[in-house]
């Protein structure tokens, strides 16, 4: 074997400087992609937890055997339940916010929505929108069957039976 082969394998300094620029680069361009994703992920979040809040309180009239309410104020992005956390007030987490349906003004009558569960399984029923910088998801609770579940307000129409 040679001297020149040996000296041959590996990496020049240079390489290896390459390497580190190449891959501080892409660290730095990385942090931008996920703050365009954060707002969005934040809202499904948070959509996601209050459909489960809204579902215990459901089951929570159904085992005690009364009806049980949430109501959230639109205006101001609060809501409390007569169950969880005492009739606590809380509010949305900040940048979220409650919204009214595409083309439909919020009078001063509306701005309170109220589910009502009922001990046989059945609810007052509706759609709450939450929205967060044009992204929106919907709660929707049937009158019914009292089924909590989130949808994409997109895919309504005028006539559902999710109408508020």
């Amino acid at each position: 074997m040679s001297n020149r082969s040996l000296f041959q394998r590996g990496f020049t300094l240079i390489e290896l400087m390459l390497v580190l620029v190449v891959l501080a680069l892409l660290v730095s361009l990385t942090p931008p992609l996920f703050q365009k994703a954060f707002p969005t992920l934040k809202l499904k979040a948070a959509t996601r937890d209050l459909a489960q809040e809204i579902r215990y309180i459901q089951q929570a009239s159904i085992l005690s055997g009364s009806p049980s309410k949430v109501q959230f104020n639109l205006l101001t992005n609060e809501y409390q339940s007569d169950l969880v956390n005492s009739g606590e007030i809380r509010r949305l987490p900040d940048g979220l916010q409650f919204a009214t349906r595409e083309g439909s003004s919020l009078a001063i009558d509306q701005q309170t929505l109220i589910f009502i569960f009922y001990p046989d399984g059945s609810s007052s029923g509706g759609l709450l929108l939450l929205e967060n910088g044009g992204r929106r998801f919907a709660i929707a609770v049937d009158w019914l069957t009292s089924r909590v579940q989130v949808i994409n307000p997109e895919t309504l129409s005028d006539d559902d039976k999710f109408q508020v």
